[in-house]
C-alpha cells in the first residue's frame, strides 16, 4: 500500500488530500482547505509567497498532516494549472525511453511558447504509427511548464517543511481522479476561480488540453455589478444560486439574470473548444462531458451546456471511484472541489510513466545533500571509533571512582529542591483550574459590539429599531477529572458556526409592508443571524411595527480564548 499526499493552490484556497493506494480501490485517508487572501494567486502563479506559506501551513493542519505525524518532513506531489502550463502530443521518431525527454525537447521547440532554457518538460510515449512513406512513428503526450510558474510552488512548499517529490499538471491529475469506464472520448471540465480546465481524453490518454483564464469569479463579478453590492456579498448570492434551489427562487431576479449573463462567455469558450477538438483528423467525437470545481455548481450551468455542446453532460463525481470510509468532511463540498488534489495524490495505472515537472536541479541537489550526509555519518562513525577503543578503559576507571560521589550529590541536591518544586505544583494547578473555569465561558462569549455591527449592515436604512435586548446562551460547562480534581475543558473550545451562542430580542418600526419583507430577506441571507420568530405585521400610525428573535450563530463570537489558554507542557 502507498500514501500519499497531493497538493494544489488555486486563485481561492490551499488543498491536501491524502490518498492510500494499492488495494482494489483508493482510499482517502484526510483533507485539508485553507482560505486564501485574495491576489495571492492569479492565473495559476504566485503574486504573495508569504501569504501563500502561511494558508499552506492552515491546510496540512486542517488535514492533520503536521511533520509530527510523520517524523520527518512529509512528502507531497503538487499539481499545478496555467497559462504558462500546457499539454500537447506529437509524433516524432521512435528513441530510447532514456533519451526521450531529450529528443521532445527538440522535436517540440516550434510548438512549446517558452523559451528553452526556463522551459520543464516531461514525456511519455503513448503508441505508434506509420507515416504515409510506411516509417514506423510514435505518438507523444509532452507536459512543459515555464520555470516562473513551478518553481515559486516547490520553494514556497519547501520552505513550510515539506518534501516535493514530484509535478504533474492539473489536468493529468483530473483524469487519474475522474475517467470513468471506457465510454470513449471524455471531456473533462474543472471550473475554478479565474482558471477553467478543459481535458479530452481517451482511455486515460489527454488528447486535448486548454487553460481558460476565466471561472466562477466572472459571475461574482457580473452580479457584485448588477446589484451593486460588494464582491463578498455578490460571492454569498451566487453560492446560494448553485447549492440551495430554494434560495435561489427568493434571490432578486436581477442576481439571477447576471448570473446568466456571467457564465455565458464561459460555456461559449467550453463549447468552441470541444468544436475545435471536433475538427481534429483521425479522433473520434466527444462521447460526454462532465463538470467539476466550485464553479460548476451554479444552478442551471450543466443544463445550458449540454444544451450548447449536444452531447450528454453530467457532473463529475471522483468520490465514485474511492473509499473515504470515516473521513469527517463534507462530502459534496469535497467531491466539488477535491478532484485536482486528490488526482495528485494518485499514481499512473501500472505500467505508464508518470509525467514529472520538478526541477531537475532540486533532484541533483538532494542527491548531493544526501550523498554528504551518508559521507559525514561514515567519517563520526570512524572518529568514534578510534578514540572510543582507547578513551573506554579511562572512563570505565573514572566512572568507577566517581559513580558514588555524584549519586549521592544527586539525591542532597533533589531533597533540598523538593519544597520548591511543592510550591510550584500548587501555583500550576491553581492556574489550571482557573483557566479551566474560564474558557468555557468565554469560548462562547458573544462579541456585542459584532452584532450591532451586524445589524446594522443587515437592516435595510427604512427600517429603524425602538427596542434591543440581547442573552448569551449558557457555553458547555467543564467536567472534573477523577485523577487530579481539576476541572478540565469542554471537548470543544469554540462553538461551531452553525452553534447559536446568544439570542436578540428587536422591536422595529417601518413605513410600509415590503421594508419588513426586505428586512426578513437580509436576515435570512445572513450567515451571522437565524431568524427564531417574528410576530406579525401591525400597522401603526407612522408605518408597520414588527418584532423578532434572531439567534445569534457561532460566527459572531469573543477572540479573547487566547488570553485564557494555558500552554500545554
Amino acid at each position: 500500500m502507498t500514501r500519499r499526499i497531493g497538493i494544489e493552490v488555486t486563485a481561492t484556497s490551499v488543498r491536501a488530500v491524502e490518498v492510500e493506494s494499492g488495494g482494489a480501490r483508493s482510499k482517502v485517508l484526510s483533507f485539508g482547505e485553507a482560505a486564501l487572501p485574495k491576489g495571492a494567486v492569479a492565473d495559476g502563479a504566485i503574486l504573495d509567497r508569504a501569504a501563500v506559506k502561511r494558508t499552506v501551513a492552515s491546510c496540512l493542519k486542517n488535514a492533520h498532516l503536521e511533520r509530527r505525524r510523520f517524523g520527518a518532513p512529509p512528502e507531497v506531489w503538487l499539481a499545478v494549472a496555467g497559462l504558462r502550463a500546457i499539454s500537447r502530443e506529437i509524433v516524432m521518431p521512435s528513441v530510447p525511453d532514456a533519451d526521450l525527454d531529450a529528443a521532445v525537447r527538440l522535436q517540440a521547440l516550434d510548438i512549446i511558447p517558452f523559451p528553452e532554457d526556463e522551459t520543464l518538460l516531461s514525456a511519455r510515449t503513448l503508441g505508434t504509427v506509420t507515416s504515409p512513406d510506411g516509417t514506423e512513428l510514435v505518438r507523444v503526450h509532452l507536459a512543459a511548464a515555464h520555470r516562473a510558474l513551478v518553481e515559486p510552488f516547490v520553494d514556497v512548499l519547501a520552505e513550510s517543511g515539506l518534501v516535493v517529490k514530484g509535478v504533474d499538471l492539473a489536468s493529468s491529475a483530473l483524469v487519474r481522479a475522474l475517467a470513468g469506464a471506457d465510454l470513449g472520448v471524455e471531456a473533462i471540465v474543472a471550473i475554478g476561480a479565474d482558471l477553467t480546465t478543459i481535458v479530452i481524453h481517451e482511455h486515460g490518454e489527454p488528447h486535448f488540453v486548454r487553460t481558460i483564464a476565466g471561472g466562477g469569479n466572472a459571475v461574482t463579478r457580473a452580479i457584485s455589478a448588477a446589484l451593486d453590492i460588494p464582491a463578498p456579498d455578490a460571492e454569498q448570492i451566487k453560492i446560494r444560486l448553485g447549492w440551495s434551489p430554494t434560495d435561489a427562487g427568493r434571490l432578486p431576479a436581477e442576481a439571477v439574470a447576471a448570473a446568466r449573463d456571467g457564465s455565458a462567455p464561459l460555456l461559449g469558450e467550453i463549447r468552441s473548444s470541444i468544436d475545435y477538438f471536433a475538427t481534429l483528423p483521425g479522433l473520434p467525437e466527444v462521447s460526454r462531458v462532465l463538470v467539476t470545481g466550485g464553479g460548476s455548481r451554479l444552478a442551471g450551468f450543466v443544463e445550458r451546456l449540454e444544451y450548447q455542446v449536444r452531447v450528454p453532460v453530467t457532473t463529475g463525481s471522483w468520490l465514485e471511484n474511492v473509499d473515504t470510509g470515516r473521513l469527517g468532511v463534507d462530502r459534496i463540498h469535497l467531491d466539488t472541489v477535491g478532484a485536482v488534489a486528490a488526482g495528485a495524490a494518485m499514481t499512473e495505472p501500472s505500467g505508464r510513466k508518470a509525467l514529472d515537472l520538478l526541477p531537475p536541479e532540486v533532484l541533483v541537489e538532494r542527491r548531493r545533500a544526501r550523498t554528504t550526509r551518508a559521507i559525514q555519518s561514515a567519517a563520526v562513525v570512524l572518529v568514534v571509533a578510534l578514540v572510543a577503543g582507547g578513551a573506554l578503559r579511562f572512563l570505565q576507571v573514572r566512572n568507577a571512582e566517581h559513580g558514588v560521589g555524584n549519586i549521592q550529590g544527586e539525591i542532597s541536591y533533589l531533597e533540598r529542591q523538593l519544597p520548591a518544586y511543592d510550591k510550584v505544583q500548587q501555583q500550576d494547578n491553581a492556574i489550571l483550574t482557573d483557566s479551566h473555569i474560564g474558557m468555557p465561558i468565554v469560548s462562547h462569549e458573544v462579541n456585542w459590539p459584532a452584532v450591532l455591527a451586524a445589524l446594522a449592515r443587515y437592516t435595510p436604512s427604512s427600517v429603524s429599531a425602538s427596542g434591543f435586548s440581547g442573552s448569551t446562551t449558557v457555553a458547555p460547562t467543564a467536567a472534573t477529572s477523577v485523577t487530579t480534581g481539576h476541572p478540565v475543558a469542554p471537548p470543544s473550545a469554540l462553538p461551531a458556526a452553525t452553534d447559536t451562542v446568544g439570542t436578540v430580542n428587536l422591536s422595529f418600526s417601518a413605513p410600509q409592508y415590503p421594508s419588513f419583507k426586505e428586512w426578513f430577506d437580509a436576515m435570512v441571507a445572513s450567515a451571522s443571524f437565524e431568524i427564531v420568530q417574528y410576530s406579525g405585521v401591525s400597522s401603526s400610525g407612522h408605518g408597520v411595527d414588527f418584532t423578532a428573535q434572531l439567534a445569534v450563530t457561532g460566527r459572531i463570537h469573543t477572540d479573547r480564548l487566547a488570553e485564557f489558554e494555558v500552554p500545554k507542557r
